[in-house]
């Protein structure tokens, strides 16, 4: 038996298995029977901890048809991964973390893994044999190529063009997929569905807009055979996978005794919602954990109005006081209060929904921001606040103020990220502003960043709230004139005891 003290740590593959510490959960089936109906592309640290559990999940309990994964890479980076994984037999380990307990599982559900600029036939061999009956998706929101703006894809792109002139030798996965429909309807292969994981909108949408665009400015019988061919369920996904470190993997080696090339770190908190549009069948993810629906928005915007807008309404002021992580705010009393607060006001916006209980869903919010193991980094959530603004904040606020009411939380979230983008901290150190849109304020940065009505009469940002409500311009401006006098904390503990204050 393996442990931490007597022996130096077993380098991960099929032979080490049986040897590892008890503690240690592991593939107890038989991988050799693995049934690879499910073809990944970008298996990178998300895929890993998420999609791929599931399967793995599925496969211990012995399911009668054992659904497992094929990898595919198809970036630079994702040769080291390939590497890594060959060296293992496909095998790697997950660490959960928390702020109380470690514990470490090791994935057996990655059947193969091909590193698609090596492997380019290989690759549209396996796309377009009929045992793939589903194509998913992990290749960030960059990957669609379609303008966030315009909601135009982009076939200009110099990747899509070389795609379009080079179908036999592809470099994106709309490429790919596109050869591999070719050869489906040459050879009379059935149809599959397309799954985006990516955190990503509508992501079944955007997934079958990308392609079928694509598919049109290649073959127009191409692109009706895939309108034909494939579903595109919309899914909602969401477990927190930071990069993993050097000291992960020291963890992993002393305290676990596994040497793994290709370990991913994740909390323990996963969710997964699958809208069930799977046109050439699909495993039983129900039965572990994850939620089949007819509808996946109404789970988009909870997770959205909550997660994503709790992390903007603490991240702003947190980067304003000084803290590096999401777990360092949430443990300040004032900005545990204001993450809660922001919730309180935030839920009567939303609906009720099979499956989610909001008191849990809010309790269990604040205890991933909290996680100090997780390390998320305060810059991250601030990054490409125009954005993040007018998708995770405007769409509450103007629920709440088309029912008349006055809400006093998110005018202070607002007002914050206002008076975060004069670029100093409360200490006087300069932050970076990172916001690829933030040219969409250029008047109100430029009158000196005290003019709240400036920056809410942006119609890309708010809409048409500043001139329907003319309360909120007058309470962002209030908030904004309080931290610009008084600074962060004396502002925040005026808006949570309003009574108190006066």
């Amino acid at each position: 038996m393996i442990n931490d003290s007597a022996q130096s740590p077993a380098l991960l593959r099929n032979s080490t298995l049986a040897h590892l510490a008890a503690s240690i959960t592991r593939p107890r089936y038989d991988r050799s029977r693995m049934f690879p109906g499910l073809v990944h592309i970008g298996v990178g640290g998300f895929n890993r901890s998420h999609l791929a559990v599931y399967l793995d999940d599925l496969l211990l309990r012995g399911e009668s048809k054992p659904w497992s994964e094929f990898g595919i890479g198809l970036l630079p980076p994702d040769k080291l991964i390939h590497s890594a994984l060959v060296e293992q037999d496909f095998l790697y380990g997950l660490l959960l973390v928390d702020s109380e307990q470690e514990s470490y599982r090791i994935i057996g559900s990655l059947a193969g893994h091909l590193y698609a600029p090596e492997s380019t036939e290989t690759v549209l061999e396996k796309l377009s044999s009929p045992d793939c009956a589903i194509v998913s998706l992990t290749v960030t929101e960059g990957g669609y190529f379609i303008e966030d703006a315009s909601g135009r894809f982009l076939a200009d792109h110099e990747n899509v063009r070389h795609d379009l002139e080079h179908p036999s030798s592809p470099r994106t996965w709309l490429g790919y997929v596109a050869e591999a429909c070719s050869r489906r309807l040459q050879l009379g292969h059935g149809p599959f569905t397309l799954l985006s994981c990516d955190n990503v909108q509508a992501n079944g949408a955007t997934a079958r807009k990308a392609l079928l665009s694509f598919g049109e400015a290649r073959d127009a019988a191409l692109r009706k055979w895939m309108e034909t061919n494939i579903s595109f369920p919309n899914s909602m996904v969401d477990r927190i996978t930071p990069r993993t470190t050097e000291e992960n993997r020291a963890t992993i080696a002393q305290k676990f005794g596994v040497l793994d090339l290709a370990p991913v770190v994740s909390e323990p908190f996963r969710q997964w919602v699958l809208e069930d549009a799977f046109i050439a069948g699909r495993p039983a993810w129900e039965q572990v954990g994850a939620q089949m629906t007819t509808d996946v928005a109404p789970y988009e915007m909870t997770k959205m109005r909550l997660l994503n807008g709790g992390h903007s309404t603490i991240g702003y002021v947190a980067d304003l006081l000084g803290y590096s992580t999401i777990a360092e705010a949430a443990g300040d009393p004032l900005l545990h209060q204001l993450l809660i607060q922001f919730m309180a006001e935030v839920r009567p916006t939303l609906k009720r929904l099979p499956g989610i209980d909001l008191d849990d869903y809010t309790a269990t919010i604040v205890k991933r921001f909290s996680n100090a193991a997780i390390r998320d980094q305060v810059a991250r959530i601030c990054s490409d606040g125009c954005a993040k603004i007018a998708k995770f904040l405007v769409p509450s606020l103007t629920d709440l103020l088309n029912k008349s009411e006055k809400p006093r939380v998110l005018p202070f979230v607002i007002a914050s990220w206002l008076h975060y983008l004069r670029g100093r901290d409360e200490s006087g150190r300069a932050m970076t502003i990172s916001d690829s849109s933030l040219d969409c304020l250029k008047p109100f940065l430029d009158d000196g960043g005290g003019n709240a009505g400036l920056a809410l009469s942006v119609r890309s940002l708010f809409g048409e709230l500043a001139s329907t409500h003319p309360y909120l311009i007058t309470q962002v401006q209030k908030e904004l004139d309080q931290l610009r006098s008084h600074g962060v904390r004396a502002s925040l503990t005026r808006n949570l005891n309003p009574v108190v204050a006066q």
